[in-house]
């Protein structure tokens, strides 16, 4: 438990960044799809190499490849109506939640009764971050992206553990991803539209891809070694460190009541680790 542990907290910190690195971009839809792109691209050779992944995995590949395209259509709208510290908090703490239900229910991966708490401690925490002053822009976009998130971390939790092939399965998701999120961006922007956007800030957009693929590398691996409820918790301390982005480097709000609904988010992944540990 001790490695996936350590895995996911790596995947927050590079989660965090590459969500403020959208964040602050002048074309956000532009942004999420060269993510999936430059990232898909050095996984090509991989898949020559190595060869498709196991077959049994091809449902879940085409089902997640779907949703991740759906996600980032709807993440660049959410981040387009809210800040940053408002809309990464409401997405990621819809997720914990359904994730938990979806992974007792459909895979198997039941928590301990105080488990349970833990994620709603989390939860509780990173939506009272996100509400105070009233119904935030880019509320129900924010929401929408929650749901996308448990659905593809459910799917791809089942088909890593029935492929057993994490690398492979990374690659084919990757690629399969980046070709449904092209598809859904070419009925929005022009292609002069999208070569303008990435000439303005090419090392951004590598960056950005860069820790979006070694941040969701590193959850498949975890999701192999704990409970897909424990991965998809853990994983949202995420939100403290893009509170903190969003008021130190986007000049956001942030005041007591953000700093209580961090504390709430520590506290449920201190439950949870403390539930599914001991």
């Amino acid at each position: 438990m001790l490695v996936a542990t350590v895995l996911v907290l790596a995947s927050a910190v590079l989660h965090a960044g590459w969500n403020l690195l959208v964040k602050r971009s002048q074309d956000r839809l532009v942004a999420v799809w060269a993510q999936f792109a430059i990232a898909a691209l050095p996984l090509l050779p991989v898949l020559v190499v190595t060869g498709p992944p196991a077959a049994v995995t091809y449902p879940y590949i085409g089902l997640s490849a779907l949703l991740q395209g759906a996600y980032g259509v709807v993440l660049a709208k959410a981040y387009s109506r809210g800040d940053l510290s408002v809309t990464y908090p409401v997405s990621r703490g819809v997720s914990p939640l359904l994730s938990a239900a979806g992974g007792a229910v459909l895979l198997g991966d039941p928590l301990p009764a105080i488990g349970y708490l833990g994620v709603l401690l989390t939860s509780a925490g990173l939506v009272w971050i996100a509400s105070r002053g009233g119904r935030p822009p880019g509320l129900a976009w924010a929401l929408a992206t929650g749901v996308l998130i448990s659905g593809y971390t459910l799917s791809d939790t089942a088909g890593v553990r029935a492929g057993q092939d994490v690398l492979r399965y990374t690659a084919a998701l990757f690629v399969a991803s980046a070709v449904v999120l092209t598809v859904m961006m070419l009925f929005r922007r022009r292609p002069a539209q999208i070569v303008a956007a990435l000439r303005q800030a090419p090392g951004a957009h590598l960056l950005n891809a860069t820790c979006a693929g070694i941040a969701y590398a590193l959850i498949l691996v975890a999701l192999r070694l704990a409970p897909v409820a424990y991965v998809a918790t853990l994983r949202e301390v995420s939100v403290v460190l893009g509170v903190l982005g969003g008021w130190l480097l986007l000049g956001e709000r942030f005041g007591g009541a953000r700093t209580a609904g961090a504390v709430g988010v520590v506290s449920g992944i201190a439950v949870l680790m403390i539930a599914t540990i001991g």
